[in-house]
């Protein structure tokens, strides 16, 4: 669904756009394809939406699964991983979301340790997730108003992807990534594309 071979990925989502679903579907995929997953995330959600995504897999599929809930707490538990993260292949996954607070800036200390994430490890398939933010300077800077957390030295990092609620549109959420655009649908089973 998104395009993994072009280096580290920032999915920004808008309001009402569910970066979650997104990484679980991502995650899934990845699974599904013999490979392993690191899913950090900053508080687990609620089981019902793992188990409607993930709950059809096999437990040796399920095994290539690593979940760390990091709370706030994220370079600690970055480095008790990197043994493992030295040893990922091309198509093994980290997912981190919610790599910041979703109100207020990112704080320097997390721009830093993403910063560093990508210096060491942006040979390997990386994508970061948080919440965007509306532009308050009026400008209509990043997406229909709405920014991405991070600044410059994320962007600089990380590929942005955007996700943005489709008004009037239940549960179809758009995709912008770079000049690519493509309308996915939220099911209990995880977002689908639909063009």
């Amino acid at each position: 669904m998104i395009d993994m071979s072009m280096g580290p990925v920032h999915i920004s989502s808008g309001p009402g756009s569910d970066s979650r679903t997104m990484s679980l579907t991502i995650l899934l995929s990845v699974l599904e394809k013999e490979n392993n997953v690191i899913w950090m995330t900053r508080n687990l959600p609620d089981q019902r939406k793992i188990i409607d995504i993930l709950g059809h897999l096999d437990d040796l599929t399920l095994s290539r699964m690593i979940v760390i809930e990091f709370g706030e707490d994220l370079q600690s538990k970055l480095n008790e991983i990197n043994v493992l993260l030295s040893k990922f292949n091309k198509n093994d996954l980290l997912i981190i979301e919610s790599w910041c607070e979703n109100y207020g800036r990112a704080k320097a200390e997390e721009i830093s340790l993403m910063k560093k994430l990508v210096e060491n490890y942006g040979d390997k398939k990386i994508i970061i997730t948080s919440e965007s933010y509306e532009d308050a300077s009026g400008k209509n800077r990043g997406l229909l108003g709405f920014m991405s957390r991070g600044g410059k030295t994320i962007e600089e990092s990380f590929r942005t992807v955007w996700l943005t609620k489709i008004d009037n549109q239940y549960q179809k959420v758009l995709v912008k990534d770079g000049e690519k655009e493509f309308l996915v649908e939220a099911t209990k089973k995880g977002y689908k594309l639909i063009n």
